[in-house]
């Protein structure tokens, strides 16, 4: 175990996961990840906020979040809380997990019992040392069995039920957008991504999610944004460029045309 000290932005780079423990000590700030990440809390007790939204956390709490999802820990002065945590890549995602939730099923808050609760340790500190010889034979594909298995053990607790919908390419292409709309995609990088033509990916796009790629990606940082003004201490340039806008002026008349306010009024009320 290490004490925790959480920067605000983490990157997973080319990794599939990264698993390891903390002792968090202290009250961690307002952050948010570039990946998904499942905590499993296995001593003492706290608050997660997530979003702005208060959960108490204690030991068997497990939370899983979205690279959308803002969170941080509240901790009392002299508690305790470890924490078993894997950040996992949206391919892990799409490739097995997003064919039993969805997106729109983050952030995932449930408590874990009995004999879940240990089977979620046992399946840590195997993930833990299979980490160890990533060179081994197979050893990425055993960790994400493993992790398939924490978000499953989740899911169940949370009462969620398997989806029996097709997981389409163009559900594919959601999940991959929403891990890297923060970078300068676009529409031909995401076809490529799931093997389609940029034309056929558009037309696909917009039959299945009902709006053209361009303004998808486009609501998406703005509202990436909002959260980032309203939960976080950067500035509204600083905004601006962490939600994937390249121009401070376009971010601007784009974030008032859509919520009928200067992102400046938005800051200034949350101050």
């Amino acid at each position: 175990m290490m004490q925790s000290s959480i920067p605000k932005r983490w990157h997973i780079d080319e990794s599939i996961y990264d698993a390891y423990t903390v002792d968090c000590l202290t009250m961690v700030d307002t952050h948010w990840h570039s990946h998904f990440l499942l905590n499993l809390f296995t001593e003492g007790e706290g608050v997660q906020e997530i979003n702005g939204e208060s959960y108490p956390i204690h030991s068997g709490s497990i939370i899983i979040i979205s690279p959308l999802d803002f969170h941080r820990n509240v901790i009392r002065e002299g508690e305790k809380v470890s924490v078993c945590a894997v950040k996992f890549s949206d391919k892990l995602f799409y490739d097995s997990i997003g064919k039993l939730c969805s997106l729109e099923d983050f952030p995932i808050v449930t408590t874990l019992y009995g004999e879940d609760f240990d089977t979620a340790k046992m399946l840590f500190s195997l993930l833990l040392k299979e980490q160890e010889k990533k060179s081994s034979l197979g050893a990425d594909k055993f960790a994400a069995n493993l992790i398939d298995q924490l978000v499953i053990l989740a899911l169940r607790a949370g009462g969620c039920a398997k989806r029996q919908e097709q997981y389409s390419r163009v559900r594919r292409a959601l999940a991959y957008i929403h891990y890297n709309f923060r970078r300068g995609i676009k529409a031909a990088d995401v076809a490529k991504h799931i093997g389609y033509s940029p034309n056929y990916f558009s037309a696909e796009f917009k039959k299945e999610t009902g709006v053209e790629f361009q303004k998808y990606l486009q609501e998406l940082r703005l509202d990436f944004a909002m959260n980032l003004l309203k939960l976080s201490k950067l500035s509204v340039t600083e905004a601006c460029f962490e939600s994937g806008f390249n121009t401070l002026p376009h971010f601007s008349q784009s974030f008032k045309k859509k919520f009928g306010v200067t992102p400046e009024k938005i800051k200034e009320e949350n101050r």
